[in-house]
């Protein structure tokens, strides 16, 4: 599991303690990369997170997270099938283009039955 993955894990025991999703994943982030860094500030893997987990329907909107949820989909309707990341990715986009840890958040989630 890469750290993007290991954030959202992070997040999810954050938010289970009461904490908004949003300083879920940035209390989780700041553990695993330096605070204002590059990385501990990439917005795909946030926004897939975050549009995984909120009911408020306001954040759910953005690309990322629609590219989560669909990805949250695909894996809830094969649960037995193992997919990698760029597997999983190649199912909900059909684009040239690749993923920037959005799936690392969205398998982190579902191997670990965090989101359900």
């Amino acid at each position: 599991m890469n750290k993007y993955g290991q954030i959202a894990i992070r997040a999810v025991e954050y938010m289970k303690k009461g904490i908004g999703e949003r300083q879920a994943w940035e209390k989780a982030s700041c553990e695993v990369f330096t605070r204002g860094s590059a990385s501990q500030q990439k917005g795909c893997p946030r926004n897939a997170f975050i549009g995984l987990v909120t009911k408020n329907p306001n954040l759910r909107n953005g690309k990322n997270a629609r590219y989560a949820r669909k990805a949250y989909d695909i894996l809830r309707n094969n649960p037995s099938r193992k997919y990698s990341t760029n597997d999983l990715w190649t199912l909900v986009i059909d684009e040239p283009k690749t993923h920037n840890s959005q799936m690392d958040v969205v398998l982190a989630l579902w191997k670990s039955k965090l989101n359900d």
